[in-house]
């Protein structure tokens, strides 16, 4: 549930977003200070029921506000009583956007946290904007910009030559290496490390592994969101970039020198190797793998627990290791299950027709 300090009116929700908010039924003066689910609404809250299930649960509650999609307006309006029904195109994104305007946009936005804390160590020749927030045992290295709106969490790492726009936030325990470049908007949750060295190192006929270092560095372009315990490397020699509304989730790694497209969709346990270059729309299930040195083009799904070996150049759906097309794969994990039943009658085929097994 998130609860905001003031109420907020139906009719300004609507207004606010009329291109999210088709219709309304009731009375649009009625105030919320809470969007909740059905399990835990009161009369104090907006509903955003998205699913048929979500639907069947909110019209058994109190709350005085639902938000549905326009199939579910007819059933909306023969329950709601004296309730106030808003429709949406999008129940969901619709919820997103309330959420972020008159709620919460993150823990760490709030007004709790002093400017500067006495407990950060900054360097003198950082610049920081005059609203910038740093937290306790954080630090600041040389040469760092940090423009309006930035939040450092405590205990953060910032090195130098570092580079972070307008409004992003980085949480408590974040390392951020030298060099880096932020955009705007951008967040990074605890226990991240983002441009550490990358995997590489030059062998001699004993086996021996001399380190070679990265002089490169990692660029996050604006509105990239990255999830907690997620590793990205710097460049060898250039960079590795992540485009504009990327979002990862948790613990996935990207290596050096990789690139990946705008608006991409990454699930947890995600793991390239370096060198890879994905284009735009990327959505990937959890504990997917690629090789390194690949291209992806764009508008490319993999479902989860997939290994991409090789370029892939058309866009789609694809699954499994090795890849294939998502429905060939689907059937073939369908087949599997009848591989022992289909072994058997092979056997008793060939017995009868007196062909040994071989």
């Amino acid at each position: 549930m998130v609860i905001s300090t003031k109420p907020v009116s139906c009719a300004e929700i609507k207004n606010r977003f009329p291109q999210y908010f088709l219709d309304s039924v009731g009375d649009l003066s009625r105030s919320i200070r809470k969007i909740a689910s059905p399990e835990n609404a009161d009369p104090e809250s907006a509903l955003f029921l998205a699913t048929p299930k979500a639907v069947a649960e909110g019209f058994k509650t109190q709350a005085p506000v639902w938000v549905v999609n326009p199939k579910a307006r007819v059933e909306a309006e023969a329950q709601r009583g004296e309730r106030t029904i808003l429709i949406a195109n999008n129940v969901e994104l619709a919820m997103a956007l309330v959420i972020n305007e008159y709620f919460l946009r993150t823990p760490y936005t709030n007004s709790h946290v002093p400017n500067i804390h006495p407990r950060a160590i900054i360097h003198d020749s950082a610049e920081l904007a005059s609203d910038v927030r740093v937290g306790p045992g954080a630090f600041i290295g040389a040469h760092v910009k940090l423009a309006r709106g930035v939040f450092i969490g405590a205990n953060s790492v910032i090195e130098d030559e570092t580079s972070i726009d307008e409004d992003t936030v980085i949480h408590p325990l974040v390392f951020i290496g030298h060099s880096t470049v932020i955009g705007k908007r951008c967040e990074i949750h605890p226990q991240c490390c983002v441009g550490k060295e990358g995997y590489g190192y030059a062998h001699d006929e004993k086996f021996n592994h001399t380190k070679i270092p990265h002089q490169g560095r990692v660029v996050l372009e604006d509105d990239v969101h990255i999830g907690g315990n997620c590793t990205i490397d710097r460049g060898t020699f250039t960079e590795t970039r992540l485009e504009k509304g990327l979002r990862l989730d948790n613990q996935v790694h990207i290596a050096h020198n990789c690139r990946f497209g705008r608006n991409s969709l990454i699930t947890a346990g995600f793991a390239t190797a370096g060198s890879t270059k994905v284009g735009a729309n990327f959505v990937t299930g959890g504990k997917t793998v690629t090789a390194g040195h690949l291209e992806i083009c764009d508008n490319v799904q993999i479902a989860g627990v997939s290994a991409v070996s090789k370029d892939i150049t058309e866009p789609g759906q694809y699954g499994g290791n090795p890849l294939m097309p998502l429905q060939q794969h689907l059937k073939m994990k369908a087949a599997m299950v009848h591989l022992a039943d289909m072994r058997k009658q092979l056997n008793s085929v060939l017995k009868k027709l007196g062909i040994n097994e071989g």
